[in-house]
């Protein structure tokens, strides 16, 4: 009975544990920037435009935060250099490496060198552009996250009910000739 115990509180614990590596975080930030400034920003950039993010390009495993995402944007002013249409803008995945945090359907001021941007370049949130329809696709990642929990929440599930159903063992010497016999199974 202690022991059925153990593997239940076992069960709830790697099925808790799984939702919180897999589910949603929040991000943690060791980029380090000086303080914005417009003028050296404007100086740096080769360009700098308004856009709205209509889609974005993550890598599904990302295996540092380096690893670089891509940013496709409606422009819709540009400030400095030469762009129309769209732009696809390139940035670290996460914060430790100074990547940007772009949303979909949001309007940024960019400023981007070599098609590359980040946390430290300047740019800034304008708000929502609720009226740019957007080219987003599925999420692969939040895809595999999800399936992954399923799986796992489904394989507790399984192994908990089959603990339950499995059959106790025998107290004491199973008979096995008609009742009052005396024969027990070892007897042959």
């Amino acid at each position: 009975m202690a022991m059925r115990r153990v593997w239940g509180y076992l069960a709830a614990l790697a099925v808790m544990s799984s939702v919180l590596v897999l589910g949603p975080s929040s991000p943690a930030c060791a980029c380090s920037c000086a303080e914005p400034d417009p003028v050296k920003n404007a100086a740096w950039a080769d360009l700098v435009f308004v856009g709205v993010v209509v889609d974005l390009d993550r890598p599904a495993f990302s295996m540092s935060s380096g690893d670089l995402m891509t940013a496709r944007l409606t422009v819709e002013r540009v400030d400095k250099g030469t762009a129309a249409g769209h732009v696809e803008v390139r940035t670290p995945v996460e914060g430790p490496s100074c990547g940007f945090d772009f949303v979909e359907g949001t309007r940024y001021l960019i400023y981007s060198r070599d098609g590359l941007t980040s946390m430290c370049a300047g740019n800034r949130v304008l708000g929502a552009a609720p009226e740019v329809e957007l080219d987003s696709d599925v999420p692969v990642a939040a895809l595999v996250a999800g399936a992954a929990t399923v799986v796992v929440v489904a394989f507790a599930l399984w192994w908990v009910l089959r603990r339950r159903g499995a059959p106790r063992p025998a107290v004491g010497p199973v008979e096995n000739g008609p009742a009052g016999s005396g024969e027990d199974q070892d007897s042959a």
